[in-house]
């Protein structure tokens, strides 16, 4: 009696699990692969959307900070390595820079001035903080990478919204 026992209980905990899966499935559309031809919704057979990252609408200040930036620090120079941000409180970029001497070129637009300054991705600082007037003219300055990467912190202090364009150019 207790084989039969057994039996019984393992065919009613295989009953109630079978049944705790197929309730969660009543009321599913699928019943499986149908016999004859498959038949689609009209919104299942109509044409996908499609996207295109062009027209999307954009923020204007982004627009506006792209045109900006692309009309700074002209013409490009070989080997050069360029960024730009914008910001109304301190802000860090980084450029994948190899060791090395280089001339730092920087403009900066919205603040009287801005605090700018250079460390390696290691933390040496390269360049020191320092003001920079944003009044239209580039910033030139020698720093000298030992390790790989760069980070420029720029800060427009109490005054509105900065736009930074900047650039590394190898010298010799």
């Amino acid at each position: 009696m207790s084989a039969l026992w057994g039996t019984q209980t393992q065919l009613k905990r295989a009953l109630l699990i079978a049944a705790a899966l197929v309730i969660p499935l009543s009321g599913c559309e699928y019943g499986g692969p149908g016999a004859g031809p498959v038949q689609t919704s009209p919104q299942a057979s109509t044409e996908p959307t499609r996207s295109f990252p062009d027209s999307l609408p954009k923020p204007s200040g982004f627009d506006d900070m792209r045109e900006w930036s692309s009309q700074q620090l002209q013409p490009r120079l070989p080997g050069q390595l360029a960024g730009s941000a914008s910001s109304n409180t301190t802000i860090g970029s980084g450029l994948s820079a190899k060791p090395g001497n280089y001339e730092l070129h920087f403009i900066c637009d919205g603040p009287s001035e801005a605090e700018l300054s250079v460390s390696s991705w290691a933390g040496v600082e390269v360049l020191a903080p320092v003001q920079v007037p944003c009044e239209g003219s580039v910033f030139k300055a020698q720093v000298q990478l030992d390790t790989e990467g760069v980070d420029l912190s720029m800060n427009p202090g109490n005054g509105p919204q900065g736009r930074y364009a900047f650039r590394l150019v190898p010298s010799a």
